[in-house]
């Protein structure tokens, strides 16, 4: 079970009941104090923010994806991995392997793969249907929002929680155990 710290839940809680599209305090992501930002697509941002996380990794980036095949995505990762960040990722096998007619997944994880990314696919589901990333063991980013450039069409979601380590910990041992579960990503043509 989850559990949200006091703040969280007051934050989050504020949030719903304004309505509003970015929510997040006064109080950097590098801060100590949890809080939410909140985007919607395609036309407020969602891949922005997740570009925005990425990008201040500066440990470990760790993905679990349904999809994962969007170019800036995978730029995002790419330059992650190039900053010294631990990148690892865990990805449906069905939708980015075997349902991939035009390659455009095989050649997304064959780029993660290349540049140094360690990549499973899992197939232990009907689908791997997660979509979020843990952010140096204390940030998790989630919602609606696959990591595909079709993702920029649909009416999407993307919800960060800032600086709540116990809740990056659950969300860890998610995405470790789907990671466990899969079969590491060779080069394919």
């Amino acid at each position: 079970m989850i559990r949200f710290t006091h703040f969280t839940k007051v934050v989050f809680a504020a949030c719903l009941l304004t309505g509003l599209v970015a929510c997040a305090s006064t109080h950097s992501h590098h801060g100590s104090h949890p809080y939410i930002e909140a985007a919607f697509g395609p036309e407020a941002g969602a891949e922005p923010l997740v570009m925005k996380v990425m990008a201040t990794a500066n440990q470990s980036l760790r993905v679990s994806a349904y999809a994962l095949s969007s170019p800036s995505i995978i730029q995002g990762l790419i330059a992650a991995k190039h900053r010294g960040v631990d990148v690892q990722a865990v990805v449906d096998y069905e939708h980015n392997v075997v349902k991939d007619s035009k390659n455009i997944g095989k050649d997304a994880l064959n780029a993660l793969v290349q540049a140094g990314v360690v990549v499973r696919t899992n197939d232990k589901y009907r689908k791997m249907h997660d979509k979020l990333i843990i952010i140096d063991g204390k940030h998790v980013q989630t919602g609606s929002f696959n990591y595909a450039k079709s993702a920029n069409k649909n009416s999407e979601n993307v919800l960060v929680v800032w600086n709540d380590p116990a809740l990056a910990e659950s969300y860890l041992k998610h995405w470790q155990s789907r990671f466990n579960e899969g079969t590491p990503y060779t080069l394919q043509q």
